[in-house]
């Protein structure tokens, strides 16, 4: 009884083994990447606010001319 025990173990200790070290190299390359995305997704959404600003004074600015040129 005590072989058919110590036989199951080792049996499933590399499949655990091969499992924990896949996890690891999972995460190795997974943190790092979602890191990335989120500084770059940052950086984009920083560049969207800076678009719609600078869109609003160009609409402004064009309002403005428009009311100078009907009211002299």
């Amino acid at each position: 009884m005590k072989n058919a025990e110590t036989a199951g173990i080792a049996a499933v200790a590399g499949g655990i083994s091969e499992a924990l070290f896949t996890t690891a190299l999972g995460l190795v390359v997974a943190v790092p990447a979602v890191w990335l995305f989120n500084y770059f997704t940052g950086k984009v959404d920083g560049f969207v606010v800076e678009m719609d600003n600078s869109a609003s004074e160009l609409v402004d600015y064009f309002i403005k001319n428009r009311t100078k040129q009907l009211n002299p």
